[in-house]
């Protein structure tokens, strides 16, 4: 086995993509039988994907997208949020806020780091927020999230999950990432727990939703031909679709190898913080928190001398960090979100790795 699939002695990515050869070979018959047909988008293939990820959240639909970040325009389009404001966290992707922005609302941020800060999210409720986003970081479901839907319902408000990361998450005996909102978008970019090479899906049990996400990923089209709405090309491709459903099949063992590995590091490495698991975590990531104080850049050349690299963190420039965003600050502090972004980290942690190249990183951290 070579460094990217777990067992040989060069250096230790962050992650690895890489297919099983199961995969492959499933992969290779997929991408000769969409080639035959001649149908590359809309076809079979898609709505497999969709079956499966609407099986995988719980939900009764399940529309694919092209990306996460048209997965959460979509959503956004589909409720009218054009001229009112939906309330974002500060600790999140680009995308949570910029898709906003795109369907036409305002966003106003509220304080998160790994989770919702609740109150600062309940103060910034107000008449003219149309909707609220959680945002399930590294696969990690805040155990307020019933609170949250309930403030949600109380006010009036749509509650959406970007669940980018969030493939197969549960919290406890609530259900899964995807079915706590009255949508939710998930991204199968290619460093995702599923990937489809670049692809979103939005699952949903609101009928309106789910129509309306069929007509703008497709050119604002209906089943006439006619544009209705202003929509984009927001389809995933056959070949897309296949992958993911491909990768699907296999996220179950996944799952259970990504916790095992979570739970190594947190046994073994006991100078770091690790997040209460409140259910099951997709394993996108696997975040620790530095004690104060601690030099998180010296940790990073000590362990990269030692054959591990480390990603970056989600997120160490949170939004009102982010000068594309500086407006959405208004002089607010977010000292949740500062403080996650500072002091975390996040370990390798792929599927694939076995026990030999868990242990090299775990001696590599210790007593960094």
């Amino acid at each position: 086995m070579d460094g990217t699939r777990g067992g040989g002695r060069g250096m230790i990515p962050p992650f690895s993509a890489a297919l099983r050869d199961d995969e492959i070979a499933v992969m290779l018959a997929a991408t000769a039988e969409i080639a035959r047909s001649g149908r590359f988008v809309l076809g079979p293939h898609t709505e497999a994907f969709e079956a499966a990820v609407a099986a995988m959240a719980g939900t009764r639909h399940a529309a694919a997208t092209s990306s996460g970040s048209t997965a959460l325009e979509v959503v956004f389009r589909a409720i009218g949020v054009s001229g009112r404001t939906v309330l974002v966290p500060a600790n999140t992707n680009y995308a949570t806020a910029a898709s906003a922005l795109a369907a036409g609302a305002r966003v106003r941020l509220y304080d998160a780091g790994l989770y919702p800060d609740l109150d600062d999210l309940r103060a910034n409720l107000s008449a003219d927020v149309a909707a609220v986003v959680v945002v399930h970081i590294g696969g990690y479901l805040s155990p307020d999230l019933p609170q949250i839907v309930s403030l949600c319902d109380d006010a009036g408000v749509a509650l959406i999950e970007d669940a980018a990361h969030a493939h197969g998450s549960t919290l406890e005996n609530r259900g899964a990432a995807g079915s706590f909102g009255i949508a939710a978008a998930f991204s199968f970019f290619a460093t995702k727990v599923v990937t489809a090479g670049e692809g979103g899906a939005i699952t949903t049990d609101d009928n309106a939703i789910d129509a309306a996400a069929r007509i703008y990923r497709n050119q604002g089209k209906d089943d006439t031909g006619l544009h209705v709405v202003t929509g984009g090309s927001w389809r995933i491709t056959e070949l897309g679709a296949a992958l993911a459903r491909t990768r699907l099949t296999h996220l179950a063992d996944d799952l259970i190898r990504r916790r095992n590995i979570i739970d190594r590091y947190t046994e073994y490495l006991t100078a770091l913080t690790f997040p209460t698991l409140h259910g099951q975590v997709s394993g996108h990531k696997a975040i620790a928190i530095l004690d104060t104080g601690a030099d998180r850049e010296r940790l990073r050349r000590t362990v990269s001398e030692r054959g591990i690299i480390l990603a970056r963190g989600v997120y160490e420039q949170p939004l009102h960090r982010q000068p594309v965003f500086a407006d959405l600050a208004a002089g607010r502090a977010f000292p949740v979100a500062d403080g996650f972004a500072d002091t975390h980290i996040c370990l390798p942690l792929w599927p694939g790795m076995d026990d030999d190249t868990v242990d090299r990183i775990i001696g590599a951290v210790t007593n960094y």
